[in-house]
């Protein structure tokens, strides 16, 4: 884990800092690379480290896939078998992405022990002003939903826009793999607050039909998307898949069968991610220290997606947009993410985006 700290040098009274992480596949649960940075900055500041004669995070647990029951009892081997049938299916499918991409190999790098060349991922981050998670979270409320409608629904209209497919009519399905923080949802296991490992499940999301633009208003979408996530919870969703990625993992000759698959090391064409949250006071060396930011940018591993959007809330509530890309182009990666955001800021908007706002009213606002 790599990071930088950045002075606020225009403060006189307060040693502010933001700082900066970049975190890679091992902390990027959302939460275990911030118990550590907590851990680093508790011990880095104390005036009794010399009294300290253990480390503060002794919680080091086993991988999440150890944690979830298998789902559908008897029935399982015969679901998981479809379901690595349909896994290979979606990797060749890969092979034409709907949103071009053009992958660097990194040739001074070995290949890996599963024969995967790795790549030069690019990265965009941007970081908002703090009342937008305000005006947002204020939104959410009026409208029952959580912050994670909105993000995921501004997402599809972002992919649609900037990558528009024959029917421009119509918001249509696009597979996007999602990210549980699965600490709360493991109730039978030993996981705690603080523990230090990589607790993340993942499952596919997609609507299930075409949407018109002209007629779906942006808040009836945002309670789609966050009910629709909310199903991965279940046995079909999370379970399953992380069930399935055990078994092939622990199966060489079948992971080696389906790794060769991964169009130079792609898994799914994007991840989103909106779990991580800075639990911790941003007060360390009794407040003589204070971080007024807490930033994270992510980065991918030898298995990746060839786009990751990783949001994050830090210390004084901003909202972080950190973009992970093998795009075609720089420029139109800067395009997709600036239309993101806009679309974030204009939906926070309580007086731009209201409950009649229908799609491509939204649309029309940020263009």
């Amino acid at each position: 884990m790599l990071f930088f700290n950045l002075q606020n040098c225009e403060s006189s009274e307060n040693n502010l800092f933001h700082l900066i992480l970049y975190t890679n596949h091992c902390v990027s649960d959302g939460r275990s690379g911030y118990v550590l940075i907590n851990d680093f900055l508790t011990l880095a500041t104390s005036s009794n480290l010399h009294e300290l004669s253990e480390p503060i995070n002794t919680e080091i647990l086993p991988f999440i896939g150890q944690l979830i029951p298998r789902p559908y009892g008897p029935l399982y081997p015969l679901i998981s078998f479809i379901g690595k049938h349909n896994l290979k299916q979606s990797l060749r499918d890969l092979r034409q992405p709907c949103i071009p991409v053009k992958s660097i190999p990194l040739t001074d790098c070995e290949l890996t022990a599963l024969h995967v060349q790795p790549h030069k991922i690019r990265f965009l981050f941007s970081s908002s002003a703090s009342n937008l998670y305000l005006n947002l979270h204020e939104q959410c409320r009026l409208h029952e939903v959580t912050l994670h409608g909105p993000l995921v629904s501004c997402l599809l209209l972002a992919i649609h826009h900037c990558f528009p497919l024959d029917d421009n009519d119509q918001l249509n399905p696009f597979e996007i793999e999602m990210d549980f923080d699965m600490r709360s949802h493991l109730p039978q296991s030993s996981l705690t607050f603080s523990s230090v490992g990589f607790f993340v499940g993942a499952s596919d999301f997609s609507l299930d039909h075409s949407l018109s633009i002209r007629s779906t208003r942006f808040w009836s979408l945002a309670h789609r998307c966050m009910i629709t996530t909310r199903k991965q919870l279940k046995r079909n969703g999370v379970p399953l898949s992380m069930n399935i990625f055990c078994d092939i993992m622990r199966d060489e000759h079948l992971c080696n069968q389906i790794t060769r698959l991964f169009p130079e090391g792609r898994m799914s064409e994007f991840d989103f991610s909106n779990i991580g949250k800075y639990p911790f006071s941003c007060n360390y060396n009794q407040g003589k220290i204070q971080l007024h930011g807490m930033h994270v940018i992510n980065n991918g591993s030898v298995y990746h997606s060839s786009s990751t959007l990783y949001i994050t809330c830090v210390g004084d509530r901003q909202l972080d947009f950190s973009l992970a890309h093998e795009m075609e182009s720089e420029e139109k990666a800067k395009e997709f993410l600036n239309f993101y955001i806009r679309l974030v800021e204009t939906c926070a908007n309580r007086q731009r985006c209201q409950t009649e706002t229908t799609l491509d009213q939204l649309l029309a606002m940020v263009e």
